[in-house]
């Protein structure tokens, strides 16, 4: 007898209860579910922009290690920038001038939207022929510019990465 009464019909309150906690749990996980897939979309594109970021690195270290590997002629890269023809010349300054051709190429084949590159380089210390006692350390300046993709979730905009180094000679 107790047994039939356990396993009888709910009671007249409790009728509809559990389809309701049903409905409250579906739209909770519904909520939650869409937040998720916005952020899928934002976290896509803050790989891509790590991924150029990266390449950008990437290409300004190129660049910084060319330069010290002819730090005798520091001076020789200045205002090299991939918008123009390389400002070396071929017979004085050849090195340098095969150093912003490769780079030239290396900024252009990137793929990276509209990459421009910028080299400047100045004298942090007095001239050695001037004052004997100098460290003869240059500054080193370079700015590489380029345009993000548009993603579903972001517009193309410009960006600009700066990196500086002291470079001296040996």
């Amino acid at each position: 007898m107790e047994r039939e009464a356990l396993s009888g019909p709910p009671a007249p309150c409790q009728q509809g209860f559990t389809l309701l906690e049903a409905m409250v749990a579906a739209s909770v996980l519904s909520v939650g579910l869409l937040g998720l897939a916005g952020l899928s979309g934002m976290s896509l594109g803050k790989n891509v922009d790590a991924n150029d970021m990266a390449r950008v690195t990437n290409i300004a270290a190129d660049m910084t290690e060319r330069i010290q590997n002819n730090r005798q002629r520091v001076l020789d890269y200045h205002n090299t920038t991939t918008a123009a023809a390389c400002p070396q010349s071929v017979s004085t300054q050849r090195m340098a001038w095969g150093d912003c051709t490769q780079w030239q190429s290396l900024v252009t084949n990137s793929g990276l939207l509209g990459a421009a590159g910028v080299v400047t380089a100045a004298r942090l210390d007095p001239d050695p022929t001037a004052n004997p006692v100098t460290m003869n350390r240059f500054l080193v300046t370079i700015t590489v510019s380029w345009q993000t993709r548009k993603t579903d979730v972001s517009t193309a905009r410009n960006k600009t990465a700066v990196f500086t180094t002291v470079v001296a000679p040996e």
